[in-house]
């Protein structure tokens, strides 16, 4: 507006070589154009503005209900992928060799080491199958499109939800993309929601097992030092009874965060609806030249200077 101001006060004082040689003296006519070149060239920028933001604002929330499941599923598979404790299954083995080789005067320690044994195996059971149930849906929402449910628009048709009815919606209060943002929400957490009460179904025994298989390893390493005339227990069952303590604590962590990382998720996930689909696409933006700077830091490798600017113009 400035500037056609400017160029309208120049057409005004007949400073303008095209206006002064068809009107070298009519000050009426200049200030008509003023006028003119005031008032139409704003309304046509804006209009453009308007036809821009129509016509990119659909892959902005398409993308937008993307990011929002990925960050709703992607720490769901990562904690269902890190209860899968298959390393534990070589500790199960070296206990049970433990357990065959020890002298028979070794009672107490061989019961001991048999029920840490079996308490293990038992919540690494019930952490495995629900890191399986878990894997298995999130690998199925994130495989999912996630604004494949969004119904397209017309120009003229949609009776009085027709294009500019839409458009003026979505202005004022987020319109098709709040909507469907919100349904999205509700759906996740009704898919999450057996998930977690499956594992609040099984937490009193999972926990309540690691408990017990954790005091009891530790009643094997200090058995032969807190009771005078027992059997001394042998290295390579203190050795195990470490191992067990570890193995069970390890369990417990990975039980916990994924409760914790899928509760946190939801919480994250409510919060959000309010967000609008632009402001999502730029964060996720900022967030990936972020990590992928970082990444290249750490190895030692420089960014190149165009995607720098990217950085700063995000």
């Amino acid at each position: 507006i400035k500037a056609t101001k400017a160029f309208g006060d120049r057409i005004l004082l007949g400073q303008f070589p095209i206006y002064r040689f068809f009107f070298p003296y009519n000050k009426i006519m200049a200030l008509a154009m003023q006028v003119l070149f005031a008032l139409v060239l704003p309304a046509l920028v804006c209009r453009a503005e308007v036809v821009s933001d129509l016509m990119t604002s659909s892959f902005d929330e398409s993308r937008a209900l993307e990011i929002k499941a990925e960050a709703f599923w992607q720490p769901v598979l990562e904690a269902a992928e890190e209860m899968k404790l298959g390393e534990h299954a070589q500790l199960y083995k070296d206990v049970e060799k433990v357990i065959a080789e020890l002298p028979s005067e070794n009672t107490y320690v061989r019961e001991a080491l048999t029920d840490a044994l079996q308490r293990l195996k038992r919540v690494d059971d019930a952490v495995l199958m629900q890191a399986a149930q878990s894997s298995d849906l999130a690998t199925k929402k994130l495989a999912a499109p996630a604004g494949s449910d969004e119904a397209g628009s017309s120009f003229f048709g949609g009776g009085q939800m027709g294009f500019l009815s839409q458009a003026l919606r979505r202005f004022v209060d987020g319109g098709q993309y709040s909507e469907t943002l919100v349904d999205h929400v509700g759906k996740r957490q009704a898919d999450i929601l057996p998930v977690l009460r499956g594992a609040a179904d099984s937490a009193g025994n999972v926990l309540g097992d690691c408990r017990k298989a954790s005091k009891t390893s530790f009643d094997v390493l200090k058995y032969d030092i807190y009771n005078k005339g027992v059997p001394k227990t042998p290295e390579a069952a203190k050795a195990v009874a470490y191992r067990l303590v570890d193995a069970i604590g390890e369990t417990r962590h990975h039980f916990m965060s994924f409760v914790t990382k899928t509760v946190t998720g939801i919480a994250r996930d409510t919060e959000s609806k309010g967000e609008q689909a632009g402001a999502t696409v730029a964060q996720a933006s900022v967030s990936f030249q972020q990590r992928d700077f970082s990444i290249s830091a750490s190895l030692g490798i420089s960014q190149a200077p165009q995607e720098m600017e990217q950085v700063l113009n995000l």
